[in-house]
């Protein structure tokens, strides 16, 4: 699987678990992960309606995440909106597809893959990919990597490694949290 270019949808930011194995395997430099506006202003609202954070620590997080990963902002090109508009899909989810092209995107990583028009971004060069097969072909062609941003992720929580491996099973499944948990021990 190619990850060169992996535009992440606002699902994969809003989960803490999720977030820190893109972020830091980003920084590892075995992703080019990128988001857009939209989809930062989607996480913002989203962690603030599921996860009670207030306004103001849902902002602190989103600059966190740009100040950590200054190139993942890609800016929505007006041409790739347009492109979209015509796609038979939910019109709510058009900016990420929009963003996805306008990356150059490889990869769009989302939690939601019925969501988006698999064949038609196919044609296009996009794979829709979810959480689950990123992180199996992480720990198959970049396990140290892995390792290090399990470690890297976990020492900024206060869970237990084998805590965000419970957390990683409930989100992906069992067996992929089985993977990670073979190449992280």
């Amino acid at each position: 699987m190619n990850l060169s270019v992996t535009l992440a949808d606002a699902n994969i930011l809003i989960s803490r678990t999720l977030r820190d194995y893109v972020v830091y395997s980003a920084k590892l430099g075995v992703l080019d992960i990128h988001w857009s506006e939209p989809i930062l202003e989607e996480t913002t609202r989203n962690l603030i309606k599921q996860f009670n954070f207030t306004p103001e620590a849902a902002d602190i997080l989103v600059d966190r995440l740009s100040a950590y990963l200054p190139t993942a902002l890609v800016e929505i090109n007006k041409r790739e909106e347009a492109r979209v508009a015509k796609v038979d899909m939910d019109p709510k989810d058009r900016h990420v597809l929009a963003a996805a092209l306008s990356a150059d995107a490889d990869v769009l990583l989302t939690q939601n893959v019925r969501h988006f028009p698999k064949d038609w971004m196919a044609k296009r060069g996009i794979r829709l990919v979810d959480a689950g097969t990123l992180l199996r072909h992480l720990a198959s062609a970049h396990p140290d990597s892995l390792r290090d941003a399990h470690r890297m992720g976990v020492n900024s929580r206060p869970q237990t490694s084998e805590q965000v491996l419970a957390i990683l099973a409930n989100i992906t499944n069992p067996q992929v949290a089985a993977i990670v948990r073979e190449v992280v021990s």
